[in-house]
């Protein structure tokens, strides 16, 4: 990786384990590695500083007039529930976003690429980048729209079971069931289980309700 060494890393005191995390594996594939600093630092980002890499929290960030006009050239990192920061960010000017849900070897080798001084992303990509994000944050928006008990259904339907196997275990009547399916697949805005389950997959959520550990593909 080239010039890490001129790689901020802002960061939240939540995700500050995580931060150094990728700072020391950005380092390891380089002569030196990049420093962390607090995300109330980013509005006084300037060029001298290099490029900034900026690690969204859960849920985005409330973008402030000064931090977005340092986000000139910098990477974003974050997941679905701060696509609105992301398509934001990337309007004010990012060079793009990852997604901070892919397993972190595929993140590092993403952020290998993204803080190559010579790469570009041109214009059209950007473009289409937004476009992924939103679609995708829409989905789990609808996806975190269902009810815990049409959760547990949802994530039952993408185990493999069947109406039957999910009355069983849920101890509820096979009608029942398949009132929840109904109402799984409105909310969902599909027509089928199988697309249903696909929209699970993106969503970023395991059958548990809980973000994975690890996370398959980009946005």
């Amino acid at each position: 990786m080239t010039h890490s060494s001129t790689v901020t890393v802002y960061t939240t005191r939540r995700d500050r384990g995580f931060a150094h995390a990728l700072a020391a594996g950005i380092s390891d594939r380089a002569d030196s590695g990049p420093h962390t600093a607090d995300m109330s630092l980013l509005e006084n980002h300037t060029s001298e500083h290099g490029r900034a890499l900026v690690l969204l929290p859960l849920g985005g960030v409330d973008w402030q007039v000064k931090e977005l006009s340092a986000l000139e050239g910098s990477v974003l990192i974050g997941d679905l529930s701060g696509g609105h920061s992301l398509i934001r960010g990337l309007a004010a000017g990012a060079h793009t976003a990852l997604n901070s849900q892919l397993p972190f070897a595929s993140l590092l080798d993403e952020l290998q690429t993204a803080l190559n001084p010579n790469s570009a992303q041109p214009a059209h990509d950007t473009s289409s980048l937004v476009q992924r994000i939103r679609l995708r944050a829409e989905e789990f928006a609808r996806i975190s729209s269902l009810t815990d008990r049409e959760f547990e259904i949802m994530g039952l339907l993408y185990g493999g079971s069947n109406v039957d196997s999910i009355a069983r275990t849920a101890h509820i009547a096979p009608t029942t069931v398949r009132a929840h399916i109904r109402s799984i697949l409105q909310k969902l805005g599909v027509h089928s289980q199988m697309e249903a389950c696909g929209m699970l997959r993106r969503s970023g959520h395991d059958t548990r309700r809980y973000p994975l550990e690890l996370r398959i593909g980009r946005f």
